[in-house]
């Protein structure tokens, strides 16, 4: 109990310094996001019972691989427009779709990268004993994500994955 106190504070700490500042738009789930990244990040740190400045590198590192998803996101929705708009032009121009949809496979395999990069970069600041509890637990922790985003989405299963595939929004994997 006290360890998980020491380490909240630690995170709340973290999390006020890498905070944008007052008047920097946050979107909308930026709390939601907040809370999702300090449950991760209090599971790995738990998990391999690691000490407050490990603690630290791994929020440090979620942080950057949360913040690169949504960077790509973002690209990936204005591909999304510029697909729309290739399309809907008459004649369409083969060679720029062509050229859009490469790209968009481009972004497509960098946002399913993010986790992997993110645990390569974890394991840059573990030993090697904690690596190996981290490549253990991994699929735990991704069982874990996955329920918490069914939960958080209700019972409408696949609705949402349909839904959320429109939207562009992330979709869990089936890992």
């Amino acid at each position: 109990m006290k360890r998980t106190l020491m380490l909240l504070t630690v995170l709340g700490a973290l999390a006020v310094t890498l905070s944008p500042p007052p008047g920097v738009a946050q979107p909308p789930d930026g709390p939601r996001r907040e809370r999702a990244r300090t449950f991760l990040v209090l599971r790995i740190v738990e998990a391999l019972n690691l000490n407050e400045q490990d603690a630290l590198k791994v929020s440090s590192t979620i942080r950057q691989s949360d913040e690169r998803r949504q960077q790509l996101i973002q690209q990936r929705q204005a591909l999304e427009e510029r697909l729309r708009a290739a399309l809907a032009k008459h004649p369409v121009d083969s060679a720029d779709l062509a050229k859009l949809v490469g790209e968009g496979n481009d972004l497509d395999q960098k946002i399913a990268l993010v986790p992997e990069d993110s645990f390569r970069e974890l394991q840059k600041v573990l030993t090697v004993e904690q690596q190996a509890k981290l490549l253990l637990f991994r699929r735990e922790l991704q069982g874990e994500i996955r329920r918490a985003w069914q939960g958080r989405r209700g019972s409408g299963g696949r609705r949402w994955l349909k839904s959320g595939a429109e939207a562009g929004e992330p979709q869990p994997s089936d890992d």
